[in-house]
């Protein structure tokens, strides 16, 4: 099945030529390395599918996730300012920031890597390769002890979701998946991993423990993304190609309804204090936000950015931010007036945000000129 269009992220619409001399260069290491992969709770030994990474370890799990935020995050500036960006790799394609801050991973599929991103420093501090496929997205366990990778070559004919152990920075386990795993997510007792598919009419559902799969979602064409509420009863899903969110009851996993929204819903994120998603429309150029409790789309923010591809709240929930991949900006919006108060130059095609749990930085990956571009996000 092919679900594809032409309307798109940034990194499906430019050309594949680097991404397929990737995916061939490790074809050979890729079929002795997951002929037989077993899930496993990563334990710090480079045991499973892939490669060590390539500095020493950083310390303890729990040393490395637990960081000494303030108890309330900063407050969010209205208008940023950009710090000179930071080469990274060769087509950074997203970024998450880990529990606790202290560092993020990027996904960079022509790289063929996973960087750590140290966030204090904006500096690359290991290099953990994925030879299984391109990595194009990723997210983090709630304790930050794992890292889920979805990776996957241009054409959908090799799919994989690996786990790292970020005590080590080291892949401990590979699975063959469906066609274009994307921005999956965990629950918030990190027990079950919702993993939506580019080019499947599905999401699919692994415990973390075993790697087991206990269920599988139908859903309209190309489930993107999802999040889930604080209290894990309900989860929201993109559905790139329908132009709907769709919401699901959990644990039952059955569908209760989907929201109308506009043309290519790419991203969404749960505002801080649970009473707002805020959804961008690649398409449409625009950010729906729905009211959980009613489930409906309470306001729109015209005109945001050319192809917002991805939104983040600031930690304080005053503002959020998309990143444009088309006129390679970040805006930020007045979560109040639905105001845009800043549209900020980052670089070339940018494709994803991730802002520290302090709300002083947010880091920006520029898929087309191989950069990350830092923000300084707090007042003052």
């Amino acid at each position: 099945m092919d679900v594809r269009n032409t309307t798109h992220g940034k990194h499906r619409r430019r050309s594949t030529h680097r991404l397929l001399a990737v995916a061939v260069g490790v074809v050979v290491l890729a079929g002795l390395a997951v002929a037989a992969v077993l899930w496993t709770r990563g334990t710090g030994s480079p045991h499973g599918a892939g490669q060590a990474a390539s500095s020493t370890p950083h310390g303890t799990a729990a040393q490395r996730s637990a960081t000494r935020t303030p108890s309330a995050p900063a407050a969010s500036s209205a208008t940023p300012t950009a710090d000179p960006p930071v080469a990274v790799g060769k087509a950074p394609h997203f970024i998450a920031v880990a529990p606790g801050g202290r560092f993020a991973y990027i996904a960079d599929a022509g790289a063929g890597a996973v960087f750590r991103f140290d966030t204090g420093t904006a500096t690359v501090t290991a290099t953990i390769a994925i030879p299984q496929a391109p990595p194009q997205m990723l997210t983090f366990s709630p304790d930050g002890r794992r890292a889920y990778v979805s990776a996957y070559t241009a054409d959908f004919g090799t799919d994989y979701l690996v786990t790292i152990d970020t005590a080590t920075d080291t892949p401990t386990a590979a699975l063959a998946v469906g066609r274009g795993p994307y921005a999956a997510a965990t629950t918030p007792d990190g027990r079950l991993l919702y993993l939506p598919y580019y080019d499947e009419t599905h999401l699919d559902v692994m415990d973390t423990t075993t790697g087991a799969m206990v269920a599988q979602i139908p859903a309209a064409p190309c489930p993107h993304w999802i999040v889930f509420t604080r209290d894990g009863r309900f989860a929201y899903t993109t559905n790139h190609f329908s132009n709907v969110v769709t919401v699901l009851a959990i644990p039952q996993n059955t569908v209760v309804t989907t929201i109308p929204v506009g043309s290519g819903p790419h991203s969404l994120e749960m505002s801080p204090d649970g009473s707002r998603i805020a959804v961008v429309d690649y398409a449409g150029d625009d950010v729906r936000l729905i009211d959980p409790a009613s489930n409906t789309v309470v306001g729109t923010v015209p005109a945001v950015g050319a192809g917002p591809q991805d939104v983040t709240y600031a930690p304080d929930g005053k503002h959020l931010y998309t990143a444009n991949v088309n006129d390679g900006t970040v805006s930020v919006v007045d979560v109040a007036t639905g105001a845009v108060t800043a549209r900020i130059p980052t670089g070339a095609s940018p494709t994803s945000i991730a802002v520290t749990p302090d709300g002083r930085r947010a880091f920006v990956t520029n898929f087309d000129d191989g950069t990350v571009r830092p923000l300084g996000t707090a007042v003052g």
